[in-house]
């Protein structure tokens, strides 16, 4: 049988049931797939239905497992400061084994970097075959190299999430979760979340029987904790929550997920349990792509006065919007973020790099 290798950094626990559906889908296309990587995220529970072997870089043991699986593609899945990746697409092209590239085209918070773009188009020049996570990261790409991309539209593989059957109110009182309705942050919390913007928010609809829960990685500020400390419990501070089960149930008993600056598959998670999103006109991660703003939520201008603090309000205030873009939100996650589309990309991918098309 033939394989795929994707070479990868670390990879995060959200990756591992993505992996597992790539090796089920590329079975079926007579392909066995497996994942070569530095790392896998630390304190989750990873149960990998595909092969992972995790190896620190070096030239000569990376080379010597690409040998052993002779791949007729690899995928790599890196930033450009992963320095292992450099020596090897060289030597995969002196192999004549084909590479696929997998990435956001630039780098999406620096897109006019000259130096940075210079080395990003030197690896799509390298490689055989471009994956993007969305359509909207084509524009970065030289005309050249236009013929060589994939769409492999970025998401989670809702197949493994929990099966959650509980409402909304069930769910509030098995968690302990008081409010009538409920905000949710959940991310790693840095000055690109922007969760300030939140918290500013929040001094405008104190006392209204509306509750913040923050998720996520990542210490609060002096000036968060002492919001989050004044807030007379309106505002809980969870931390990262490894059991996903729990994370599930918290995102699905929210009326409204926002991550103001920066947000990811946020928006996915969101989308697929029914959770309106907001966020702000930032430089954004490809997902940003799902979100149609008055649609299944709202992008607010993040250069205009209160207009974060405006939407959100108005968002929870209006429950006939509100359900209507709960609605639209999972008919996004369905129709355009589904796994099977995200695979689809890949697929074609692998087929153009071997003469498949």
């Amino acid at each position: 049988m033939k394989s795929i290798l994707l070479i990868s950094n670390q990879v995060f626990h959200y990756r591992v049931p993505i992996y597992n559906y790539f090796h089920e889908a590329f079975l079926k296309d007579g392909y066995s797939f497996s994942v070569l990587t530095n790392t896998l995220q630390q304190d989750f529970d990873h149960q990998p239905a595909f092969e992972c072997i995790v190896e620190s870089p070096s030239i000569s043991k990376y080379q010597g497992i690409i040998k052993k699986y002779n791949p007729a593609a690899v995928i790599f899945f890196m930033h450009l400061k992963d320095w292992i990746m450099w020596p090897l697409i060289h030597w995969l092209r002196v192999k004549d084994i084909p590479t696929i590239y997998w990435n956001h085209g630039v780098n999406l918070q620096d897109p006019e970097n000259t130096y940075k773009n210079i080395l990003f188009h030197y690896i799509h020049n390298l490689s055989d075959a471009i994956v993007l996570y969305s359509p909207n990261e084509k524009q970065y790409i030289k005309q050249k190299n236009q013929k060589k991309i994939f769409i492999g539209y970025n998401t989670l593989n809702f197949k493994e999430f929990p099966d959650i059957k509980e409402s909304k109110a069930k769910l509030k009182a098995e968690l302990n979760i008081p409010y009538e309705k409920v905000v949710i942050f959940a991310a790693r919390n840095n000055p690109a979340r922007k969760l300030d913007l939140l918290l500013e928010a929040y001094q405008d609809f104190k006392n209204q029987n509306i509750g913040i829960v923050i998720a996520g990685g990542g210490d609060l500020t002096e000036y968060q904790k002492t919001i989050v400390d004044n807030s007379d419990n309106e505002i809980m501070h969870l931390g990262q929550i490894p059991d996903q089960v729990t994370f599930n149930k918290l995102v699905k008993l929210s009326d409204v997920f926002t991550i103001p600056g920066k947000s990811g598959l946020a928006i996915n998670q969101a989308f697929y349990w029914s959770v309106p999103y907001i966020t702000t006109n930032v430089k954004q991660s490809p997902e940003i792509w799902y979100l149609i703003d008055g649609y299944n939520g709202f992008i607010a201008d993040i250069n205009k006065k209160d207009d974060y603090k405006n939407k959100l309000l108005q968002i929870l205030q209006d429950n006939e919007l509100r359900n209507t873009m709960a609605e639209n939100a999972a008919k996004t996650a369905r129709e355009k973020a589904s796994i099977e589309m995200m695979f689809s990309g890949f697929q074609k991918a692998v087929h153009h790099v071997n003469g498949c098309d």
